[in-house]
C-alpha cells in the first residue's frame, strides 16, 4: 500500500482517500529549447477540510480578504511513503461550492521547471 502525501510550503495538505494523482514526464521538441516540459499532474481535486481551507485561504468564500492568489503557484512536494517523490509548485484552479456549503479544491501540480527557457533564464 502506497502512502501519498502532499505538502503545499511545507504544509500537509488533506487527501480523498480514492482520488488518483497522475504524474507525467514530458520532453517533447528537444530542438526547440522553449518546449522542453518538466513533470506535470492533471488537474486533481482536494478536499475543503480546515487544513486545505487554510491553506488556500478560504479561496472560494469571497467575503474573506485573504492575500491568497491562485495567480501564483506554491512551492510543493509529493511523498510516497515519507519518500520526497517530486518537487515543484501547485496551482489552485478552482474552488467548487455544492450548495452552501464549500466541497473541493482543484490543484494541478507542476516540476520544479517549467521549461528550460525558465531554467535558463535564471
Amino acid at each position: 500500500m502506497r502512502d501519498v502525501s502532499l505538502y503545499v510550503n511545507n504544509i500537509k495538505l488533506d487527501l480523498f482517500k480514492d482520488e488518483e494523482i497522475q504524474i507525467t514526464s514530458s520532453i517533447q521538441n528537444v530542438q526547440d529549447i522553449s518546449k522542453v516540459f518538466t513533470d506535470f499532474s492533471q488537474t486533481f481535486t482536494v478536499p475543503c477540510t480546515k487544513t486545505n481551507n487554510e491553506v488556500f485561504e478560504y479561496y472560494y468564500n469571497s467575503d474573506v480578504d485573504a492575500s491568497f492568489s491562485a495567480q501564483n503557484r506554491q512551492e510543493s512536494r509529493i511523498e510516497i511513503n515519507n519518500t520526497i517523490f517530486r518537487v515543484g509548485k501547485l496551482q489552485l484552479e478552482s474552488a467548487e461550492v455544492k450548495g452552501l456549503q464549500s466541497d473541493n479544491y482543484k490543484v494541478t501540480f507542476y516540476g520544479e521547471v517549467t521549461t528550460l527557457k525558465d531554467l535558463f533564464a535564471n
